[in-house]
């Protein structure tokens, strides 16, 4: 035994024959140190050039997550808790929260900049504003680093994890100069639900011990509804301008705070094609709105991104496809509000790795090419630094002399209108009120009803194609792209063009709808089903068994107001025949009147002043809808997400949704309405299809979207005369199934049908991806719509299918026993942002069952 001698205070004791010992232990230590090191570099180094000098105090995304980046894919709370952590080290970082999903998943931005920058950000935001007033603000430059909008394209989500470590560790000189002069906001997640749902299926399908790279694979295909939409399955790069979801609505109220000068927007597509960016086609994908600075930069930054994917050996394209011109893309947004936006496309591993006619496609590769892209940005927007604060000041500068103007109203539907109304603000443009009475473009604009919208303003660019009216974009024709991109048009408020209108006030904040105060009746309640509103409180009241019913005809009544003019559609809520008691039914509906911001009037007589009584035949019953709504298998998850959103966001009323491979099992005689949107209906056997049809005879409401209403002419219909008349026409035979533009179509629509009630103009325009093909039949004089004789309105269509048009009606209800079919030839909630055809699909489900036969429609 060795004998330890004590010595003074703060010496080693150690026999001096183990120091050997300790002298290879601790070589082993650091030799093992310096391995892990030396693999920790080696990884970074597929990612990053061997010259980048990282701070080591900076975890790496490896380090924080546990797992090598591009083993497996990271779910969105990781992607945040590593943003997190990388603002709590460093002080080039700083989190902010930009708003909250559907699910409640928070949307984190990390911004980089030097700590000087980062010190004084809100000063910075303040002065980024004076760019839309032209003048040239000396601000560090600010660039968004968007990443996955569309949740199952994860590369990019993946590659923001590296884009963050790289600006809050790299010490090199130019990246110091980088973040002095610039300030960049990393968005790594665009569509966390989707991206989320996305991790979950790769992740539980993914091998633990072995990699599948077969297409075939499980891994590789995902589970209806797949991860690429939001929590109501909507594709959120759809929603730039139209901002229906709060996701949108976050970023573009952040957007609309900084006035980037870059936006990149990093995106996926099919695992046999290779990289892309822009520049886009040139050949009809730029708009005429847009300065060429903008497209002139596009080609700039190509240059830094050719040479830094040559430099990695990957391979890529440019100039070959691609939409410029639609504003409602993260790539495009930016074009139309003084920045340079940057489409990115990557071919998807779709999973850990994939098998491609390229070769072995992995996830790291994908996602290194999306980091080396980005770092690429911040390269070229630092070279082309004065060039972007030069076209700021040209954009916001070059439209504000011009003396067109557009006025827009409703004097029945301010909920509509106002919503409008708030869309322009959230885009910061400039709205006044009309403070006159004008007739312009066949309509009348009431004073106090409509608002003036000049596009001689600072952004006039996004003022123009929100009201675009170009009809002749022959280039989508021939290219396949989308064409109409009015979001007035989808509003379907009554709008004209003015030259140099007198103005009112400016529209200074959000305008909202403020109920008169209600008056207790004793005798009945009258509701003016024109303000869109009324369609959420009718839910809320039929959700609560009140008896409510709506005028076939109109009348006039004297009221606690008044005598008012009541027209088709106005809901009766008599007070007696209830199963609450007159004060408990006035304090529901004066709580659900405040609430929806609707004005109810109280009657004291059913005895009219003109047209018909109260008490007349002519107001019918509405009775509550159970609704259905296919979903799963071969059916559109984009348009069943469209119909759940609509009922579940804008009603707050319940639908259930059912599996295609369940629906054989479902007691339909629980449901009075079915809905069917998209896709293919072959799982339904000889037996479903015949109890679809009883169900139908003995009183359903089957309401078909788009190709479910061919499906329904040729199979459930199949022995009909519209079916027959569907096959035989000529127009149907020449066009049945080919697809349009994307593009507008005018339509008149008979306001005395039920499915028209609370439409205020039988000018109804309609979005448009395919060929009608619901023919006029023999029934012409009972059309519920038709198209205009000059259909188009904004977009493409081709000289020779404009005469088909006049064969066909975009509506059809046929009557089978006891029940309706009604059939819309396309989307009437196209996007959720499509009101006043909405409306149409809406009535179809309160009012499906009182259609009672087509109405006679001469006058349209």
């Amino acid at each position: 035994m060795t004998k330890i001698q004590r010595k003074s205070s703060g010496e080693s004791y150690l026999p001096e024959k183990n120091y050997h010992i300790l002298f290879e232990r601790t070589l082993l230590l650091l030799f093992v140190f310096l391995s892990v090191n030396t693999l920790k570099a080696e990884k970074l180094e597929y990612f990053f050039d061997r010259t980048i000098v990282f701070d080591p105090k900076i975890p790496t995304p490896e380090q924080f997550l546990g797992y090598e980046i591009g083993t497996r894919i990271t779910e969105h709370h990781r992607i945040n808790a590593y943003l997190e952590k990388l603002a709590e080290v460093s002080e080039r970082a700083k989190i902010v929260e930009a708003g909250r999903t559907h699910e409640q998943r928070a949307i984190k931005i990390l911004i980089v900049s030097s700590p000087a920058n980062i010190s004084k950000l809100e000063t910075v935001r303040q002065e980024r504003q004076k760019a839309r007033t032209g003048e040239t603000v000396r601000t560090p430059l600010i660039v968004f680093l968007g990443y996955s909008v569309h949740g199952n394209e994860t590369s990019g989500a993946e590659a923001s994890l590296l884009s963050a470590y790289y600006l809050v560790a790299a010490q090199n000189d130019f990246v110091q100069k980088q973040l002095d002069g610039g300030i960049y906001f990393i968005d790594p997640v665009r569509n966390p639900d989707g991206q989320e749902r996305f991790a979950s299926w790769i992740n539980s399908n993914a091998g633990v011990n072995t990699v599948n790279s077969s297409p075939f694979d499980r891994e590789h295909n995902e589970g209806w509804p797949r991860g690429r939409g939001n929590h109501y399955w909507f594709d959120l790069n759809r929603d730039w301008v139209n901002i229906v979801h709060p996701e949108s609505q976050a970023r573009v109220a952040l957007y609309q705070d900084w006035l980037p000068h870059v936006q990149a927007d990093h995106h996926e597509m099919g695992a046999g094609s290779t990289f892309f960016f822009e520049p886009t086609d040139p050949n009809g994908n730029e708009s005429r709105f847009v300065p060429q600075s903008t497209y002139r930069l596009n080609g700039k930054f190509a240059v830094n991104y050719a040479n830094a994917l040559d430099k990695i050996g990957a391979f890529y394209y440019t100039k070959e496809s691609y939409d410029n011109k639609n504003p409602n893309f993260g790539s495009t947004y930016p074009d139309y509000n003084g920045g340079v936006g940057i489409l990115f496309e990557q071919g998807s591993s779709r999973g850990i790795q994939q098998t491609t006619d390229n070769g072995l496609l992995t996830f790291a590769y994908t996602l290194r090419n999306q980091l080396i892209s980005s770092l690429a940005t911040v390269d070229a927007a630092n070279e082309n630094r004065d060039a972007l604060f030069d076209l700021q000041k040209e954009f916001f500068t070059a439209g504000l002399k011009n003396g067109k103007a557009f006025i827009v109203g409703d004097p029945h539907d301010a909920g509509r209108l106002n919503k409008f109304v708030n869309l322009l603000l959230a885009h910061h443009l400039d709205v006044y009120e009309n403070d006159r009475e004008v007739t312009a473009g066949g309509f009348r604009f009431e004073k106090g009803k409509s608002y003036i919208i000049p596009a001689g303003q600072p952004n006039s660019a996004l003022v123009q194609i929100i009201f675009d009216d170009k009809k002749d974009y022959d280039d989508a024709g021939k290219l396949g792209y989308g064409a109409g991109f009015s979001v007035a048009y989808s509003s379907g408020l009554p709008y004209a063009v003015l030259t140099n209108p007198a103005k009112g006030a400016r529209v200074e904040s959000p305008r909202q709808s403020v109920a008169a105060p209600l008056q207790k009746s004793n005798y009945a309640y009258l509701i003016d089903y024109r303000d869109s509103r009324s369609q959420r409180l009718l839910f809320r009241l039929l959700e609560k068994d009140i008896l409510v019913k709506s005028a076939f005809q109109p009348f006039s009544v004297s009221t606690a107001g008044g005598v008012k003019d009541f027209t088709y559609g106005t809901l009766l809520v008599p007070v007696h025949n209830q199963s609450v008691a007159s004060g408990e039914l006035f304090k529901l509906l004066q709580e659900l009147g405040e609430q929806e911001g609707v004005s109810i009037d109280a009657v004291s007589t059913g005895y009219s002043v003109r047209g018909v009584d109260l008490g007349s035949s002519a107001f019918r019953r509405i009775n509550r809808p159970n609704v259905l709504l296919v979903t799963g298998g071969d059916i559109s998850s984009t348009e069943a997400g469209e119909v759940w959103h609509l009922f579940d966001r804008k009603l707050g009323y319940p639908l259930v949704r059912v599996e295609s491979g369940s629906f054989g099992r479902v007691p339909l005689h629980e449901f009075n309405r079915i809905v069917l949107v998209s896709g293919s209906y072959s799982f339904l056997t000889p037996q479903a299809l015949q109890a679809l049809r009883s169900w139908i005879s003995a009183g359903g409401t089957l309401v078909t979207v788009n190709s479910a209403g061919r499906w329904a002419l040729s199979s459930l219909l199949r022995s009909s005369d519209e079916a027959k008349s569907s096959e035989n026409s000529d127009g149907a035979r020449t066009a049945f199934g080919r697809r349009l533009p994307t593009s507008i179509f005018d339509t008149r629509i008979n306001l005395k049908h039920p499915l028209a009630f609370g439409l205020t103009s039988e000018i109804l325009p309609v979005i448009k991806e395919n060929f009608p093909f619901i023919p006029i039949a023999d029934d012409s004089l009972n059309l519920i719509s038709r198209y205009a004789e000059t259909p188009l309105l904004n977009g493409y269509l081709n000289p020779a299918d404009k005469k088909n048009f006049s064969r066909f009606t975009p509506i059809k209800v046929r009557s089978s026993g006891a029940g309706n079919i009604v059939i819309f030839d396309e989307d009437p909630l196209f996007r959720g942002i499509w009101d006043a055809t909405e409306r149409t699909f809406i009535n179809a489900i309160l009012l499906g069952d009182r259609i009672g036969g087509a109405q006679n429609a001469r006058g349209i």
